[in-house]
């Protein structure tokens, strides 16, 4: 890993600054992200959409399929994420995001429903509440998808990143876990809105305030994946930066480069 390549500055940053962050350093990478949106989340629209409209089903159990594929495919916008901190979006081949992410699919399948059965398991027994189990456990995904780890030591890294730093794993957590429902309310309020008041359309894709769910409110959580898995990919930066001192490693090359540029010149 080349730090000098990094295409954000490393530096420790608070929490406010890596959820300010997310947003740009998406829109930075929106090709790539957005092709890889199209291959990732493309069916599971298709599937919602199936369920809905041809199936019939209720919008408590597609709310439920929603969040079941999207835990296990967003670890593609991880394995993207972590390609594009080093490397330009004109570079970037969305198939080799997709491959290594496919790589190591059976592993985060299974990180990820042991995940759901230890938070369930811990919430329905009331021994601890899900702001301290969760966290510790956060960063798994970034060690099997970036570190290439195995599960156990996945969750080794994930505990020893987030030691003493409870209160801006909790905010990263609370935030990735928000954001597709924040993603919903907008695109409902917003595309309903256009479609009702200035399109004299009604609203032809459903409410959800009032039915549950609607169209619009699937495709605003849908795109509010690769902004969560942002969220959590800068937080494990920022992380790795506090516990690796990265920011620091940049210095001593910025010092050593000084040091020699210096030398040339005496020369």
């Amino acid at each position: 890993m080349n730090l000098l390549a990094a295409r954000l500055v490393l530096r420790q940053r608070s929490l406010a600054d890596s959820l300010d962050l997310a947003l740009p350093f998406c829109l930075a990478n929106k090709r790539p992200l957005a092709l890889l949106s199209l291959v990732m989340l493309g069916p599971i629209a298709a599937l919602l959409a199936t369920l809905r409209l041809a199936k019939h089903w209720p919008w408590p159990s597609v709310w439920l399929v929603y969040a079941a594929a999207t835990l296990f495919v967003e670890g593609a916008f991880t394995v993207a994420l972590g390609e594009l901190l080093f490397k330009p979006p004109a570079e970037a081949r969305v198939r080799s995001f997709v491959a290594r992410f496919f790589r190591r699919f059976p592993v985060i399948v299974v990180s990820v429903i042991v995940r759901q059965i230890v938070l369930a398991g811990a919430t329905a027994l009331l021994i601890f509440p899900a702001f301290f189990v969760a966290p510790p456990s956060i960063f798994v995904p970034e060690a099997l998808l970036l570190e290439g780890a195995s599960l156990g030591k996945a969750v080794t890294r994930s505990r020893a990143l987030t030691r003493n730093r409870l209160g801006i794993c909790v905010g990263i957590w609370l935030a990735a876990l928000l954001l597709p429902a924040l993603g919903a309310v907008a695109m409902d309020v917003v595309c309903n809105a256009v479609m009702g008041f200035v399109l004299q359309l009604g609203h032809p894709a459903g409410e959800l305030f009032e039915n549950g769910g609607s169209g619009f409110a699937v495709l605003g959580a849908l795109l509010a994946v690769p902004l969560g898995a942002a969220v959590r990919f800068l937080g494990y930066v920022d992380l790795r930066t506090r516990k690796e001192g990265w920011d620091i490693q940049l210095r001593f090359v910025a010092l050593a480069e000084q040091s020699a540029l210096g030398r040339k010149r005496a020369a």
